[in-house]
């Protein structure tokens, strides 16, 4: 705790001081004004950009306040062109020679004729534009290269990230994507990203979108959700566009891609393939991710568990296809397909460190794994806004998923003195078949008076998860003594997992008058589910032992809530306290049998507190109370032992979890000083939580089960800071992540604190001025603390760092060569290891024609590194595993695009 406090005071001075020295920027060099129209009323929003006469591209960007003010600084010395931009106001043009003085421009005057200042028109678009809730960018403002998809483009823009996949905008993670104003691929908006060419955009816009509530009803509730809209560039309307590449190369590695596009104001069509075996992914493969190295995660800890890479060798089938149609106005219809055909194998080495306060010992395996999914989904939204004072939305997925599993496991088991004791050999062969269905429908409707609305929802989510498991494991013991003995079960599970979700939601507001509100909910959702378990085992010793388990299990949740709540809504400030009435009715049991009884009334309060003081500043505070039922398997009786080492039952006298959570968020943005900061923290707290009580035998056998004992304290602080040097043309990129957990457990009867201390520290400069070269390097810092009360030597320390350099040199408008080196390191105290590992990858792109006939050569691993590295420490054991990766590999490909396009001239200059 004295080191948190420590940390957090060298970070507060750290920003107070580095806040204080961008605020304290001098004015004596830069360029300002005021900006006025023909009546001397100041204009507010008005877009002030300096663009280089040389490329056209942006040099450095504002806009102005309240009182028509702008002023513009670390700007290169140069020849620059000023360009002032308002809807319904010409723009406005000077060209002017900066020499690193204070430029004063007085008043300018926008007027609605043409007015010329130094005879200079330029036709270049303004590379940036906010206009209220919306930060628009202009993609011909950012360099990218002729064959880039669009998450490339996206990494280019201020304070845009990508994170693991996903889009994060403004320190919020992007909900939705849109193309011209439509949903696109609603499933996975990713496959838009890597399929689309970056140079079919001619603009992204990041919305701060109103829930579709505040929309209709014209109240603004603070309830909002980030998305993206791209439009699409004139040339690839109304005609096709996309592109066709194919790839051979050493190895036998080889790819194909195919995304073809239509798109018009009625409707949008859009069609993608893949088809390669170069670790490309398409969709869809988070099972994989979950099982990267093709072995059960056996711990179900949610406590710290960080996301796995894929590793081994990957062969991608995709094909998919995006409709979208505007019946009429503000009314639409999309749908989407998209089918995955995957299979991923390799091998991989594991060493754990098991503890209990009786019988520690460490574990070692060797694993070869071959898992193979065939999944479907399909995804549609129909929404209708034509109606002024109601509108619907219904969405809808299906989603199918059959994956085929094997998988040789030889593990070791060496006892405190390192003496190998015991072995086993495993050899599983699964099927599993997953069914997933969604439907979501919500209507909103206005009443006459002002303020005055309800709506409803309706939410059905059904599961069905049917698994065959095929497990044979073979264990000799007491190898160190003088009685060794074998051990062989041969296993047949066969188990049908089916739930089904219903919610319903009633919402009515009544305006008090003085943008005051009375919000009144109810809702009811009703969750059941059985279990349907055969297994049949054969224990082969001296003698064989045959026995079987089989049960039906079925429960049901029903959970009734009804909320009252006080709202007071304007544009700059949203506060809203509320109260929620909840009952939480519990029925679990073998079927035809006694059933266990559970019902409990709870009363959950709740605060929402939101200022925006002025345009790019947001502040929130939220804290609510919710309760958590037990999952079905923490609180089913029965015994799952398809693992021998890890038998897992549930505990049916398991209470409810209760968490009181906080979260508080700001966000400012400053274009005056391209300047973007986003700070949250997050705090919970859960009593009577439950936790995993886990016995471990002198045969190393664990039984894990479940008990509600102690608290879960969960706190995590993220800070991101960027700040663009217009005079280095670089822009710097800081971010800090802390979290700090604490969950306890049982261990052979004695209770273990786990306390987890997570600290992240990135730094990247990068240059995206659209220049011949760009420049990008950085440095990641990780390190994870993990203790253990149950004894004092446990204590494990793993650090992370990660260093690269990368270089993206145009040599001609045809010719590009891109370049990166990363170098990364990883230390563990408790395996007593550094690994070094350096990753160069490079690729040579040239165009046979200008933008299109594209020959690509592409060297990837070119060191030959062939690993990946995962480590997590759980509540009673920690690991590290070495996977294999795919290597070295070098391609050849070549890309035809269809309707490129005509190359476009970006400016005009007349002196």
């Amino acid at each position: 705790m004295f080191s948190t406090k420590i940390n957090f005071k060298i970070g507060a001075s750290l920003m107070f001081l580095f806040c204080f020295s961008v605020n304290s920027y001098t004015q004596s060099s830069g360029i300002k004004g005021v900006i006025t129209d023909e009546t001397n009323t100041p204009l507010e929003m008005v877009s002030v950009a300096l663009i280089s006469p040389k490329d056209a591209s942006f040099l450095s960007y504002t806009t102005t306040d309240l009182k028509g003010t702008f002023f513009l600084k670390d700007i290169p010395k140069d020849t620059v062109i000023l360009q002032l931009n308002l809807l319904g106001f010409k723009t406005f043009s000077k060209k002017m020679i900066y020499k690193k003085q204070l430029i004063d421009l007085k008043t300018i005057v926008l007027k609605e004729d043409v007015g010329l200042l130094d005879e200079v028109v330029i036709t270049a678009v303004v590379p940036i534009q906010i206009k209220k809730d919306t930060v628009s960018f202009n993609a011909d403002s950012f360099k990218v290269n002729f064959d880039d998809n669009i998450d490339g483009l996206l990494n280019k823009l201020p304070g845009i990230e990508m994170e693991e996949g996903k889009i994060v905008a403004q320190g919020t993670t992007v909900t939705k994507i849109f193309v011209d104003g439509k949903e696109f691929f609603g499933g996975d908006p990713s496959i838009f990203l890597k399929n689309i060419s970056a140079d079919a955009i001619a603009k992204i816009e990041v919305i701060d979108k109103n829930s579709d509530e505040a929309e209709l009803t014209g109240i603004n509730d603070g309830n909002k959700e980030v998305v993206i809209n791209f439009t699409l560039k004139k040339s690839k309307k109304n005609r096709g566009f996309g592109k066709v590449a194919a790839g051979l190369g050493l190895d036998n590695r080889y790819f194909s891609n195919l995304n073809y596009n239509q798109f018009n104001s009625k409707s949008q069509l859009s069609v993608i393939g893949k088809f390669n075996n170069i670790n490309v992914t398409g969709s869809n493969i988070q099972g994989f991710l979950e099982n990267a190295d093709g072995i059960a995660d056996d711990s179900e800890d949610d406590f710290i568990n960080p996301q796995k890479s894929l590793s081994g060798f990957l062969k991608t089938v995709v094909t998919g296809i995006n409709y979208g149609k505007e019946l009429r106005k503000k009314e639409s219809f999309n749908v989407d397909y998209f089918y995955n055909l995957s299979e991923n194998n390799g091998v991989s080495d594991t060493k754990r460190v098991f503890f209990s306060n009786t019988n520690n010992f460490n574990y070692s395996s060797k694993n070869k794994y071959l898992n193979i999914s065939d999944n479907h989904n399909l995804n549609f939204n129909y929404e209708n806004k034509s109606n002024k004072t109601s509108s619907l939305r219904v969405k809808g997925k299906f989603f199918s998923d059959k994956i085929n599993s094997d998988l040789i496991r030889e593990g070791l088991f060496f006892d405190t003195m390192d003496e190998l004791v015991t072995t086993n050999t495993n050899t599983s062969s699964n099927s599993n078949l997953k069914k997933y269905g969604n439907l979501n429908v919500d209507f909103y409707r206005k009443l006459p008076k002002k303020g005055r609305s309800y709506s409803t929802s309706f939410k059905a989510v059904i599961n069905n998860y049917t698994k065959n498991n095929n497990q044979n494991t073979f264990i000799e013991r007491n190898l160190n003594k003088t009685n060794p003995s074998t051990t062989n079960f041969e296993i047949l599970r066969d188990e049908d997992l089916s739930s089904a979700d219903i919610l319903v939601k009633v919402k009515y507001t009544e305006p008090l008058g003085g943008n005051h509100y009375f919000n009144t909910e109810a809702s009811s959702e009703i969750l059941t589910g059985t279990e349907n378990t055969n297994q049949n085992r054969k224990t082969i010793k001296t003698t064989t032992v045959e026995d079987a388990i089989e049960y039906y299990y079925k429960y049901s949740e029903n959970s009734f809530k009804t909320k009252f709540s006080h709202s007071y809504n304007k544009s700059v400030l949203n506060i809203s306290t509320g109260l929620e009435l909840q009952t939480l009715h519990r029925s679990f049991g073998e079927v035809d049998k006694n059933q266990f009884i559970r019902e409990k009334f709870y009363l959950n309060p709740s605060l929402f507190f939101q200022y925006k003081p002025k345009r790019g500043q947001k502040f929130r505070f939220t804290y609510r109370k919710y309760i958590k039922a037990p999952r079905a398997n923490q609180a089913n009786p029965f015994y799952n032992d398809i693992n021998p080492y890890a038998i897992n039952t549930g505990n049916p006298d398991l209470k409810n979890e209760k968490t009181n959570s906080i979260s508080a968020t700001a966000n400012v943005y400053d274009f005056n000083s391209s300047f973007n900061f986003n700070g949250k923290i997050q705090y919970s707290n859960s009593t009577d939580a439950i936790i995993r009580n886990v016995t471990i035998d002198d045969e190393y056998i664990r039984t894990i089960s479940y008990q509600n004992s102690g608290e879960k304290i969960r706190f995590n602080a993220l800070l991101n800071i960027t700040k663009k040097i217009n005079s280095l043309g670089v822009r710097l990129s800081l971010k800090n992540k802390f979290s700090n957990n604490a969950a306890n457990s049982i261990v052979n009867y004695e209770l273990n604190n786990v306390v987890s201390k997570d600290y992240l520290t990135s730094l990247i400069l990068q240059n995206n001025s659209k220049r011949k070269v760009d420049l990008k390097a950085g440095a990641t810092y990780v390190v994870n603390n993990t203790s253990f009360s149950i004894e004092n030597n446990l204590d494990r320390k793993f650090t992370t760092q990660k260093y690269f350099g990368m270089v993206d040199f145009d040599f001609s408008k045809r010719l590009n060569v891109n370049t990166q080196f990363d170098y990364l390191v990883y230390t563990d105290n408790k395996f007593l290891i550094q690994q070094e590992i350096p990753i160069w990858n490079a690729a040579i792109s040239y165009a046979l024609t200008p933008k299109n006939n594209i020959i690509k050569l592409v060297l990837i691993d070119l060191l030959d590194k062939n690993i990946d590295v995962y480590r997590r420490s759980t509540l009673n054991y920690f690991e590290e595993t070495n996977l294999q990766s795919l290597g070295r590999y070098v391609v050849l490909s070549y890309t035809f695009k269809i309707n490129s396009g005509k190359k476009k001239i970006n400016k005009s200059l007349k002196t």
